[in-house]
């Protein structure tokens, strides 16, 4: 744990308390920095940017965007951290009166906004240059992203939230803000900069839990998920009476437009999975290999 951000002085106290198994000890993430190696020339290695958005609403037809962060981070192809900077943001104005939940939630109120623009040519340039892109439940950053930017359909994505195996890495759910905590640290802001850099830091420590193997950092395990190919089941023609027995065995319902229950799995699985389906008396389920092109998409 880097703690050279803190107060030597409180920190000998931390340590001292934390012996004690009553008390749990939460320090804060510092601030943020950049750190490129020689000249700040982008070093040789997969470019990962990291993103956040705050917006309006939750409906990307209804609702605006209001601001933008992003991170681009450089890591070697064993997925060691060459250089990092940013992260950058943007505010916009959504020319409408937020609504209260959301001043309350981001901490953003409607003078905060006037007037600012996203820059879109920097943004661009940005996520174009990226090889990976990552967010903590990128399904929703997805969303946003490539109705504003058509030329980001079929980058591939990684998602902090569901591609790591948080329960078998001995965490507890997979909140941003609860994870962080039981890593020992905490952020006050909630805003989009501020949580990039959270989830940088974040991804930067490593557990073992219940899994086998060597210790290495989250953001390794996320590299190596989003360059596995999977295989995404699909009960199409199952009955409607069959929901119960499709949700225990851990397919999730996906509305409009694709209307199905799916699942995504190892590809060495596929034939346990349709096994099930006949012996279910289930039609028999579509199958199709997926890769972080499409993944959380």
């Amino acid at each position: 744990m880097n703690t050279d951000h803190l107060n030597p002085e409180f920190e000998e106290a931390a340590q001292r308390l934390e012996t004690d198994t009553q008390f749990r000890v939460l320090r804060e993430v510092p601030k943020p920095f950049s750190s490129m190696p020689g000249n700040g020339v982008p070093p040789a290695g997969k470019c990962v940017c990291i993103i956040d958005l705050e917006t309006s609403g939750i409906d990307p037809d209804r609702h605006k965007i209001i601001e933008l962060a992003l991170m681009m981070v450089f890591v070697s192809e064993d997925g060691h951290v060459l250089g990092h900077f940013g992260p950058l943001s943007w505010l916009e104005d959504p020319r409408d009166a937020l609504e209260p939940e959301i001043t309350m939630l981001t901490g953003l109120c409607n003078h905060h906004l006037t007037d600012h623009k996203i820059n879109d040519a920097a943004v661009t340039g940005m996520l174009e240059r990226a090889d990976l892109l990552v967010a903590h439940n990128c399904a929703f950053e997805i969303g946003w992203l490539e109705r504003r930017y058509p030329a980001l359909k079929g980058k591939p994505w990684a998602c902090s939230m569901c591609d790591l195996p948080w329960l078998q890495l001995g965490l507890d759910g997979r909140a941003q803000t609860a994870l962080l905590n039981q890593h020992g640290w905490f952020s006050s802001a909630h805003r989009a900069a501020a949580d990039v850099w959270s989830l940088f830091w974040l991804l930067g420590e490593s557990r073992s839990g219940w899994l086998k193997g060597p210790r290495r950092t989250h953001l390794k395990r996320l590299l190596e998920a989003a360059d596995q190919t999977t295989a995404l089941v699909e009960a199409r023609g199952a009955p409607f009476a069959a929901k119960e027995r499709l949700r225990a065995r851990g397919y999730s319902w996906h509305p409009a437009p694709r209307k199905v229950w799916a699942k995504e799995i190892a590809q060495i699985a596929v034939e346990h999975e349709e096994t099930w389906f006949k012996i279910e008396g289930l039609p028999a389920p579509i199958v199709r290999e997926i890769t972080a092109c499409e993944r959380h998409r």
